[in-house]
């Protein structure tokens, strides 16, 4: 089936900018950068590559500050997104979008599918996370990962699900907001930038995955 963000509860909708009343946001969490990547990135049906992998490379540290469990998907991560950057770079004035980065001969499509699949599922995890869903990991699992896992494969992740970090956890990571000034709570500022970054970047990996398995 075709991957929509429509189908977690996400509905993609354009930001407005703030009103000169509006006080801007002092602190900023690692996701928060992702939004802000994933924001320059959506460009009507397409993807401008660049912010888009940017905001992979945001993504991943904010996996990194999650603890141990989630080592495991950096790992994976790496794997798929070293080799997709790289293409990337050999010629980003060609591959500007992520339409044209598909279409190129020589594009790894193997990487290109377990980077978003797996990016896909994170972000359907912490969405699940937020809408109060005490088993985030294992329902977002049976939406994305399990489609394109094996049976052993699933047995395996079934295991990882479990030690992966609850809402309240991630809330209270200090890692994921290093210069936290205080002036707002640590939990609020990481509530505000999840939610910003599943509105924006969970609908971008959707539209991604969707230009991929239409070429």
């Amino acid at each position: 089936t075709t991957p929509s963000s429509a189908r977690y509860g996400v509905r993609a909708e354009k930001r407005l900018e703030p009103s000169p009343a509006e006080a801007p946001a002092v602190d900023k969490s690692v996701f928060g950068r992702v939004a802000d990547f994933a924001e320059q990135a959506v460009a009507y049906e397409d993807i401008a590559s660049g912010p888009f992998l940017e905001a992979c490379a945001a993504y991943r540290e904010g996996l990194c500050s999650m603890g141990p469990a989630a080592q495991v998907a950096v790992s994976d991560f790496d794997g798929n997104f070293t080799v997709v950057q790289a293409f990337f770079q050999k010629d980003s004035g060609n591959r500007a979008t992520w339409k044209a980065l598909c279409l190129d001969s020589g594009a790894p499509r193997v990487q290109l599918k377990w980077l978003l699949w797996g990016l896909e599922f994170f972000m359907t995890y912490l969405l699940k996370l937020w809408e109060g869903d005490w088993s985030g990991a294992s329902t977002a699992y049976g939406l994305t990962l399990t489609n394109h896992h094996t049976f052993m494969q699933r047995l395996g992740f079934k295991a990882l699900l479990v030690t992966l970090p609850g809402r309240d956890s991630i809330r209270n990571q200090r890692k994921l907001c290093p210069d936290h000034s205080g002036k707002e709570p640590l939990d609020k500022v990481v509530d505000r930038d999840v939610s910003r970054m599943v509105q924006g970047f969970l609908p971008a990996v959707c539209t991604a995955l969707k230009i991929l398995e239409s070429i």
